[in-house]
């Protein structure tokens, strides 16, 4: 049974800190007008990154929605929690218990993807929704929505058609606006603002779907972009044959959903690049984009309901995503593998009174470290069992020394090592992995993972990866996983070269 530690950071004028988490589902980071996409409509988000700091180098931890999720609620890589991908992860204790335990009221607005999903994971109060609403369980409530409302669910009524290859996973919305997903969990995650009125300090997450597929937007946001340009993908130089097999069999995949070993529900994601036109893609890229027009629409309202309860000054604002999307680029939808556009999210940290607003950090940043810096921005220890750092510095001060020389991502048998200019994807137990000069090459078409002149490089990186490997594994948090504090391995100072004996804090054995 865990303790209360009520200890509680407050501001100068002695008002405690609230936290509140606002996560899209699958958004890549080249999505918000503001920090370089002219194409998009982000008018709110616009605002968000005029009074935040933008890291725009920002990684995930894993390629999937649930291995990402994970690791960013238990603060752990998948290597310790298990969680590698569509995998059970609430049985290890997240970072948001330590908070709840420190008196601060928890809850959650929207998705969170926790598995088993029933699970309260550190929340004392869950709104329930996810992206295929599960009509027949009673426990999702975007699902009790609809059934309360007399509706389908919208995921079966857009892929009934027997069209839904063709039109790359996108369409409009099939009911009014109000009943998308996105609006719903917006309109929840306002009323909850609205109507807080406990003593405590709260942590509030608001999950949005969007703009995960299916590529649905409501009309009138899609039709904001109506013959408005945006980009084509990018494809390779080399195509899918210049990659290691798997780019290809995912393709494959998704073009035959019950290539695996279970079709997605409604083979929602399903879709065929090869035969497209132009404007084929261009309008799939429309409905996504229109899709964050949506989650901007209700940014604008969460952050005018804090507003007008006088919270802006006295919360902490972060604004990410889980994971990206490929949308096309490298002939690729979706996610799973190791690509920029897949890991490469956006990160937006709001500080109380807009402190070093409009701020573009430029370096290296990992959803690890998000948990150790929410705790210390709270004024809580931050447990040993987790395997990022804070940097509340960097977010206040601008302080370097918090910035990570690596980034890692961990999904399946792959892990992803990202330096500044460097990039390896390795492939365990497979034949082939990926190397690239990011500096030279962004798009990752030229794979040096076969070059010699590379060979020492590369050899360096992976002796990184192993020790960062050991260290979290074996010293780390895997044996503390549910402690509420743990303490990592360490060798004892009385025996420092022994190497059958750790120490995890312990006194010196009597003899």
């Amino acid at each position: 049974m865990s303790t209360k530690i009520n200890r509680r950071a407050t501001l100068k004028d002695g008002m405690p800190l609230n936290v509140v988490v606002i996560k899209s589902d699958q958004q890549r980071a080249d999505t918000i007008a503001a920090l370089g996409n002219p194409h998009m409509i982000t008018p709110n988000l616009d605002r968000l990154f005029r009074e935040s700091v933008a890291f725009s180098n920002a990684y995930c931890c894993g390629a999937t929605c649930v291995a990402s999720r994970g690791a960013f609620y238990t603060g752990q890589f998948p290597h310790n929690t298990g969680c590698y991908a569509f995998d059970e992860w609430t049985q290890n204790r997240s970072w948001v218990s330590d908070i709840q335990d420190a008196g601060y009221y928890t809850a959650a607005m929207g998705k969170v993807h926790h598995l088993p999903e029933t699970d309260m994971m550190g929340f004392r109060e869950r709104l329930y929704t996810e992206n295929f609403p599960n009509m027949k369980a009673s426990h999702d409530d975007y699902a009790n929505y609809l059934k309360a409302e007399g509706l389908e669910s919208p995921c079966k009524l857009l892929t009934q058609d027997g069209k839904w290859m063709s039109k790359c996973t996108s369409d409009v919305f099939p009911l009014e606006e109000k009943h998308h997903v996105d609006q719903y969990v917006g309109r929840m995650a306002t009323r909850w603002i609205n109507d807080y009125d406990r003593d405590e300090p709260f942590y509030l997450h608001i999950g949005f779907q969007g703009p995960h597929d299916p590529y649905d937007p409501p009309k009138r946001f899609l039709d904001m972009y109506e013959g408005r340009d945006v980009p084509l993908p990018h494809f390779d130089e080399g195509g899918l044959k210049a990659r290691p097999p798997q780019y290809a069999r995912f393709m494959e995949a998704s073009r035959n959903p019950n290539r695996f070993d279970a079709a997605p529900p409604y083979g929602v994601w399903a879709t065929d690049l090869t035969d497209k036109t132009e404007e084929d893609l261009k309008r799939m890229r429309r409905h996504y984009y229109a899709k964050i027009t949506g989650i901007d629409y209700q940014v604008g309202r969460i952050l005018d309901a804090l507003e007008a309860r006088g919270l802006m000054e006295n919360t902490l604002i972060l604004f990410t995503s889980d994971h990206g999307d490929n949308l096309g680029d490298h002939e690729m939808i979706y996610k799973w593998l190791m690509t920029d556009q897949a890991l490469h999210v956006p990160m937006l940290a709001r500080l109380p009174g807009a402190l070093r607003g409009g701020t573009v950090d430029d370096d290296l940043f990992t959803q690890m470290d998000i948990g150790p810096t929410i705790l210390t921005a709270l004024g809580l220890d931050v447990p040993a069992r987790l395997d990022g750092s804070s940097n509340w510095k960097r977010f206040t001060e601008g302080d370097r020394s918090e910035v990570p020389e690596r980034v890692y991502c961990e999904d399946n048998y792959l892990t992803m090592v990202r330096s500044k200019d460097r990039k390896l994807i390795y492939y365990a137990g497979q034949e082939e992995e990926e190397y690239f000069n990011m500096e030279a090459d962004p798009w990752e078409e030229h794979n040096l993972a076969k070059d010699p002149a590379y060979e020492l490089e590369i050899l360096k990186l992976k002796a990184a990866m192993l020790d960062w490997l050991t260290v979290s594994r074996y010293l780390g948090s895997v044996i503390h996983v549910n402690e509420v504090q743990g303490q990592r391995g360490i060798w004892p100072a009385y025996h420092p070269h022994d190497p059958y004996v750790l120490s995890v804090g312990s006194k010196k054995p009597s003899n």
